[in-house]
C-alpha cells in the first residue's frame, strides 16, 4: 500500500511536468507567480512533518486521507512549478523515470508476498529504467551523456525508494504500525529530502570505524 499511494504521487508529478511542457499559459503563470510556488512548497514540507511528528492523529483515517489529498494536489504543483523553474525538460527525464520506477517497485511488491527482496527489486529496477531509455531514444533528442546519468540516479534512488519502504512497511521507521501506509507513501518524500543527511551520516561512520 505504501508504494501504491507513493507511485500515485510519482505519476501525477509525470503527468504536471509533461503536461507544463506543452502549455504555454501555465509556463507564464508560473513565472510570474513564483511566490505561490514557495508557500505550496512550505506547506507540502509541513504536511511531511506533522505526518512524521504529530503521532497517530496524522496518521489515521480520516486525517490521514486528508493530508494525503491535500499533499497529493501539492505534488502536482510543485511539479509543474519545478518543470517551468529548473531545467524543465531534464526534470521531466528525471521525474517520468523515477514515477516509472516507482511502479516498477510497486509491481514487485504486489507479486511477492514474502519480504521484499534486493535481488528480486533489482530486476524491476533495470527493467523499468531500460524501458524508458528505448523510450527515450525513439521519441526524444535527448544526448547519450544525459541518458547516462538520468539512469543512474535513477537506479540509485530507486534502491534506496525499496530499502526505505522495506524498513517504513517493517514499522522500523517513524514507528509506523499496518495499516498505515498512506503515512507512509508521504514519509518516504521525507527520506529523500534527508538523502543528504544519510550520506554525511554513513560517511562520518565509515571514518569512526576506519
Amino acid at each position: 500500500g505504501t508504494l501504491l499511494f507513493h507511485s500515485i504521487d510519482w505519476v501525477i508529478a509525470f503527468i504536471a511536468s509533461r503536461l507544463t511542457l506543452s502549455t504555454i499559459s501555465i509556463q507564464t503563470w508560473h513565472s510570474s507567480n513564483w511566490g505561490v510556488a514557495v508557500a505550496v512548497a512550505l506547506i507540502w514540507a509541513g504536511i511531511i512533518l506533522a505526518v512524521g511528528c504529530g503521532g497517530r492523529a496524522f496518521r489515521v483515517a480520516p486525517l490521514h486521507w486528508l493530508a494525503y489529498a491535500l499533499f497529493t494536489f501539492l505534488t502536482l504543483y510543485l511539479a509543474s512549478a519545478a518543470t517551468v523553474f529548473f531545467n524543465g525538460v531534464y526534470l521531466y527525464y528525471v521525474i517520468a523515470a523515477f514515477a516509472g520506477i516507482t511502479v516498477a517497485n510497486t509491481i514487485y511488491a504486489f507479486t511477492t508476498r514474502q519480504k521484499l527482496s534486493l535481488a528480486g527489486a533489482a530486476l524491476f529496477i533495470l527493467a523499468g529504467v531500460s524501458v524508458f531509455y528505448i523510450i527515450f531514444i525513439i521519441f526524444y533528442d535527448i544526448a547519450l551523456r544525459y541518458l547516462i546519468i538520468v539512469g543512474i540516479i535513477i537506479l540509485l534512488l530507486g534502491f534506496f525508494q525499496l530499502y526505505d519502504a522495506t524498513e517504513i512497511i517493517a514499522g522500523t521507521a517513524y514507528g509506523l504500525e499496518g495499516g498505515q501506509s498512506v503515512a507512509g507513501a508521504i514519509l518516504l518524500w521525507l527520506d529523500y529530502i534527508l538523502i543528504p543527511v544519510r550520506l554525511l551520516e554513513a560517511f562520518t561512520s565509515c571514518l569512526l570505524y576506519t
